[in-house]
Formats: structure tokens, C-alpha cells, sequence
């Protein structure tokens, strides 16, 4: 099944099999709101659990890793690429490959790339645009200056 929702005005489309949820597209404008589901969508995205859950097993093994630490970042809270490339591959060098597999993120908002920043904190890089990735953290309460998070928001997972 797919369901279209409009998220804080952010309109999706979800794509689910067995309440199990495996892509995430942004549409242009909000076309219907089913409200049982967009409970059920706010809780898993704030909570982490509910009637849904996310298909992990649909995503590709290669990024899959990558995608799974990024699912930890809490609601409310960034990480950078580097410290994803630390907890997943032991070392901060692949920070670029940590960037390329968010770009293939099948499941945007609820696998949160738009809370992964770069070293110095600043909004880089998401599939819905710079303008998007920063309403998303606003959305979460995320304080932002001049394209670059607060610090007080990083946390080390």
C-alpha cells in the first residue's frame, strides 16, 4: 500500500507492505491526509516504535550498515558524517562513502539523514535540498544560525 501524508507541511508518499514501511518520496504538494497513519508515521519517526516499522531487510546490504547507525541519531539531535563512518567502519575515513549512501536512502525522514552534518556542523547535502534538510531540524527543534547547526545539538551515540 501507499499512503500520501502531508508532515508537518512536508508532503510524502509512503510506501508500505505489512505495516513494514520501504521507500519514502517527497511529492510536490500535499494531496490527502490520512490521519491514523500520519499518528502512527510521527510516532515511529519521535519514538522509534508503533503500529510501523521500517523494512531494513529492503535496503540495499551495501549501505545498509550506514542507514541503521543513522536510524540511532535521536529526534531532536545531529551527528556528523565522520562519526557515522567511526561507529560504522572503525575509523572516520569514510565519511564521503557515509554522504554517498545517504544520498541512496530509500526511507528519508524516518532513517533521519537530514540530522547527519558535516565536521563544522553545517547543513550539507539531502535528497529534498538544503531548504528541506533545514526545515526537518527546525521542525525537531534544532537551533540553526547561518547554515550551521548549534553545538548543542551533536551527540555522540
Amino acid at each position: 500500500m501507499n499512503y500520501k501524508i502531508c508532515y508537518e507541511g512536508i508532503p510524502l508518499k509512503i510506501y508500505t507492505k505489512e505495516n513494514k514501511i520501504y521507500k519514502i518520496e517527497f511529492l510536490k504538494k500535499c494531496e490527502e491526509n490520512n490521519s491514523k497513519f500520519l499518528n502512527e508515521f510521527i510516532r515511529l519517526l519521535k519514538e522509534g516504535k508503533g503500529l510501523l516499522s521500517i523494512d531494513f531487510e529492503s535496503i540495499n546490504p551495501s549501505i545498509r550498515p550506514v542507514l541503521e547507525e543513522v536510524y540511532k541519531i535521536p529526534y531532536g539531535a545531529v551527528a556528523t558524517y565522520g562519526y557515522i563512518s567511526k561507529k560504522v567502519f572503525n575509523t572516520n575515513n569514510y565519511a564521503r562513502f557515509v554522504g554517498s549512501a545517504l544520498s541512496k536512502n530509500p526511507i528519508p525522514v524516518l532513517i533521519p539523514c537530514h540530522r547527519v552534518v558535516d565536521r563544522n556542523l553545517r547543513l550539507h547535502g539531502f535528497s529534498g535540498g538544503l531548504t528541506l534538510k533545514e526545515k526537518l531540524l527546525k521542525i525537531e527543534g534544532i537551533e540553526i544560525k547561518n547554515g550551521r547547526v548549534d553545538k548543542r545539538f551533536l551527540v555522540n551515540l
